[in-house]
């Protein structure tokens, strides 16, 4: 057996995350091989300044803790001894590195990330932080975020990686070994240890909770049973609304199976009302707040409707945590109640699954980069057992890996089931979903797939009639964003670069080189083999004028954006709408001729990959020609994205549409632009796709209306003839919910204003022991409101973290949940989805109303369609977003709390009142900033605070 290395488990306790500004407090290693751990280093280190406040409540190191310890020269030198020449294992190690490598010219060791390793080995893993990859993996981590303790952790992590590559396989550890080597990947080096090792093992045992190992050579099964398509019944079975309402009774199944179970009036209301929209064949609008049970109400009547009529439901989500609620949690806990058995399943676009040809083709050819060497690696892993071909079960967090991922996607228009022998064999992942799908009763989605099926004539879902839309209230943005087109230089040239390029020797690169090199496998003979050269060559030729000319015609809209004054004055992303009056200026002409001359071109490259194709299809039909197909597929599917950009481009430069929205972003530090379309209104879509050949529509959210109609969502939508349902909520909110509207706070945007909200947030989480959240607009306001607060809030003993700061939404919100006296700082995508009942939220503050940013082109151009854009569409709209804000604080019946609006334009204007009158009936009281922490604690101890 090969004598293991010595390697060196590493970790850094810092002031910060930015190795050019933060100092290091803490070294941790230890030096071990194998199992055995050989010797330790640990020590505090003088970071000659103050340790922040959050650190200290990270990590448990305070300035004492630090005061008179080894400067960190001295302890570097030290540590290099302690290190030598061996290989530095660390998690994240990147990030210790670059602390150590800008204090010193030591530590240029070959390194490990149990990072990356672990995003391999543990395809399946819910997070890949080292507390939670050691607690998953029953790994002890006695004091997280100290030093010698996580290096501990670290090298028991790395081992127990180790164990499970060397289960993998030995083929699949060879051909990692084999990309790895290839791109010079640091980590093949673990790979190949393992590979060794295990060789030295005849009978190699899987480590506990693994799960048994497919062999790669099929896809497991996705659907258990082989179920046909559903047979719709020859007349509707009407849907008895008292049996179902009966299941949501007090005395009723799911209060039998469920103990917990709280029967809601609104509830059955809701189930009743959707079971008559299904038997009558009408469309319903379902206002349903938080509380009421809204999926129970809809998914009861849908697989009802389903089962008895063979007669699909698709159900429609915005979010993916919806889908998983739905499809793991509801619908189970449905199964268990239901006196007979459904079929559900979530279908998700082209581009979420593993396409078999394309993996194949990309393992031929080989890694030609880091991040495919990384992502092949984990697809071989990962598809051992992957039961879905689910790209989103893998870990991908960087957009490089993102990137190597739509290689192997089965996004490829060019691919059709007569095509794909995957579809022939019945492994392509992507086309097995689809026959799940047409098997099951109800199909989950989410908006952008329900709104790509309408961009490709109906051909991305299976045939429905009844459709389920929740969270209704994006459906406009949904649709807007799928419908949307975005290009970039960038993106236009790694199209260009996967197609190929001709170099000065006349050698192809790309997808040419792949053919000709298969061509040449297949042995046609010399003439074929030659013109295919020829066409090759032209091709190639056309692909390097394509990319020239279109550097030309960014190169022309740099010039044309560096004239407009709004461009020149900004050092932060802008978006600029390209309108009619800009089109007339002299610098527009100039892009208009940069583009003649790039159309050309990429006209030509999209003809030749066209007839490229055409070829390849006349040789396969002469000769068995296996590569053909698929080479073919991918060669159509790059003509068609070609094609598609050349058309938006087209129209958005020479030829726009009044029917869509045109704009510019730059970006204020690179200069870097990219060109954007958006369709003008999504309503008419809406109408003639759900609503006029559907039979039955259902669109429901917690938050529809506003004042107290749905008029607002029927416009947006074309609903015209759509019921209407508000159930109300089952909170009594008048007793929990104190709004406190401040009125002598000046405007936003007054002087005054913000130092005014600093103070006043500052005393009110003080007032209430943090337990708040504050939402903004913007992340300037944010930041410059952090700054102002956390000083003495800390001095307080409150921690205070806010979005931005280099740590994730879910981890912020773990930490808010987990923590006491924390107070939580977040924009735009903290006014949804934030659910946290109890008393760690006990108080909400609202810096701003959330209106649009004027200047944004999509909400600019839409303004222009009304008489009166502000009352008839930036209120109504900004009020939708408030009283999402506003519902993340009311979670439950027990909850109680203050909701503190440091915007007066609530009771300085004449539209505050339609925001005041939107609300659930919360206690409200108008009154001075030097009251609100008063009020606020005095509320708060009146109910026993929140819970």
């Amino acid at each position: 057996m090969p004598t293991a290395p010595i390697c060196v488990a590493l970790d850094l306790e810092t002031t910060g995350l930015d190795s050019e500004r933060d100092a290091i407090i803490e070294v941790g290693a230890v030096k071990f091989r194998d199992d055995d751990v050989l010797d330790t280093f640990g020590t505090f280190v003088s970071p000659g300044r103050t340790i922040p406040p959050e650190i200290t409540d990270l990590t448990g190191i305070r300035d004492e803790d630090v005061a008179g310890a080894p400067g960190v020269h001295t302890v570097l030198a030290e540590l290099a001894r302690f290190v030598g020449e061996a290989p530095i294992v660390g998690h994240s190690v990147d990030f210790d590195l670059a602390f150590l490598r800008r204090l010193s010219h030591e530590f240029r060791n070959e390194s490990l990330d149990t990072f990356e390793l672990a995003g391999v080995l543990l395809p399946h893993a819910d997070r890949y932080s080292l507390s939670e990859l050691t607690n998953s993996l029953e790994i002890d981590l006695d004091q997280p975020h100290r030093a010698l303790f996580d290096a501990g952790a670290t090298h028991r992590l790395f081992r127990a990686l180790f164990q499970r590559c060397m289960a993998l396989p030995p083929r699949v550890l060879t051909e990692i070994v084999r990309y790895g080597e290839r791109v010079h990947w640091p980590a093949v080096r673990f790979f190949r240890d393992a590979l060794a090792e295990a060789a030295h093992h005849a009978e190699l045992a899987r480590p506990d909770g693994a799960g048994a190992i497919r062999q790669p050579d099929e896809p497991a099964p996705l659907f258990a049973a082989d179920y046909g398509p559903l047979q719709p019944a020859a007349e509707p079975h009407l849907l008895d609304e008292g049996v179902l309402s009966s299941l949501l009774e007090q005395d009723g199944a799911l209060a039998s199976q469920f103990p917990e179970y709280e029967h809601r009036p609104q509830q059955v209301a809701m189930l009743r009302r959707v079971a008559q929209a299904f038997n009558r064949g009408e469309h319903l609008l379902v206002e349903a707040p938080t509380g009421v049970g809204k999926s129970l109400a809809y998914l009861i009547p849908a697989v009802y409707w389903a089962t008895h009529n063979g007669d699909r439901v698709v159900i429609s989500t915005n979010t993916i945590n919806l889908q998983e609620q739905l499809y793991r949690k509801d619908l189970p806990e449905l199964a268990g109640i239901l006196p007979f058995p459904f079929r559900a399943t979530v279908l998700k676009g082209r581009s979420h699954y593993l396409c078999p040809a394309r993996f194949e083709a990309l393992r031929r050819r080989g890694a030609a980069s880091l991040h495919e060497a990384r992502v092949l690696a984990k697809v071989l892993v990962w598809r051992l057992d992957t039961e879905s071909g689910d790209g989103d079960e893998l870990f991908l967090p960087s957009a490089d890996d993102q990137a190597a991922w739509q290689q192997l996607s089965a996004e490829n228009e060019g691919c059709t089931p007569d095509r794909c022998a995957a579809f022939q064999r019945n492994t392509c992942y992507y086309y097995r979903a689809r026959r799940a799908a047409e098997a099951s009763h109800l199909v989950i989605v989410n908006h952008a797939l329900l709104l790509a099926d309408v961009a490709v004539e109906n051909r991305a879902l299976p045939e429905y009639r009844h459709l389920v839309v929740d969270e209704a209230h994006h459906l406009e943005a949904a649709t807007t964003s799928g419908l949307s087109f975005t290009m970039d230089r960038a993106g236009l040239r790694r199209m260009l670069s996967q197609i190929g390029s001709i170099a000065p020797n006349g050698r192809v690169s790309g997808l040419l080189a792949t053919l000709l090199a298969a061509c040449e496998q297949a042995k046609f003979g010399s003439e074929i083999i030659g013109r295919l050269e020829l066409a090759v060559a032209k091709l190639a030729m056309a692909v390097d004028r394509a990319a020239r000319t279109l550097d030309g015609l960014f190169d022309s809209l740099g010039q044309f954006v560096r004239e407009q004054d709004e461009v020149r004055h900004s050092q932060y992303e802008l978006r600029l709408r390209v309108t009619s009056g800009l089109r007339v200026q002299p610098a527009w002409e100039a892009v208009e001729i940069g583009w003649d001359d790039a159309n050309v071109p990429l006209r030509a490259v999209v003809t030749g990959l066209q007839r490229l194709a055409d070829a390849l299809e006349e040789l396969s039909s002469v000769r068995d020609f296996g590569e053909g197909s698929d080479l073919r597929s991918q060669l159509l599917g790059i003509a068609r994205t070609l094609a598609d950009a050349q058309a938006h481009l087209n129209q958005m430069l020479t030829q726009p549409s009044p029917s869509y929205v045109y704009w510019l972003t730059i970006d204020g530090r690179s200069d870097d632009i990219s060109l954007h379309a958006a369709p003008l209104h999504v309503g008419p879509l809406v109408e003639e796709h759900l609503f006029l050949k559907k039979r039955a529509v259902v669109m429901t959210s917690a938050t529809l209306r506003t004042g107290s109609t749905f008029d607002f969502i029927r416009e947006r939508l074309n609903a015209w003839d759509a019921d209407e349902l508000a159930v109300g909520s089952p909170f009594n909110f008048e007793d929990s919910t104190l709004v406190y509207l401040i009125d002598d706070i000046p405007e936003p945007e007054r002087p005054g204003y913000q130092q005014a909200l600093q103070q006043g947030m500052a005393a009110l989480f003080r007032a209430t022991e943090g337990r708040a959240l504050a939402l903004f607009t913007s992340y300037s306001q944010l930041r410059a409101t952090l700054r102002g607060i956390k000083a003495p809030l800390t001095q307080a003993g409150i921690t205070v973290q806010a979005q931005g700061e280099g740590i994730s939404r879910r981890q912020l919100l773990e930490n808010f949940r987990s923590g006491e006296r924390r107070v939580l700082l977040g924009t735009r995508s903290f006014w949804e989805g934030v659910d946290v009942p109890g008393q760690a939220l006990s108080c909400l503050a609202i810096a701003k109303l959330p209106f649009s940013v004027p200047t944004d082109p999509i909400f600019a151009a839409r303004s222009e369609t009304f008489d009166q854009p502000f009352l008839d569409y930036a209120v109504p709209e900004t009020i939708l977003r408030f009283l999402q804000g506003f519902g993340r604080l009311i979670r439950s019946r027990t909850d109680r709390g203050v909701v503190a609006v440091f915007d007066s334009r609530l009771l300085t204007k004449s539209y505050g009142e339609l925001f005041l009158e939107s609300l659930p009936g919360p206690t409200v009281r108008r009154g001075p900033m030097a009251q609100l922490p008063r009020a606020a604690s005095e509320w708060l101890r009146a109910g026993g605070a929140k819970g």
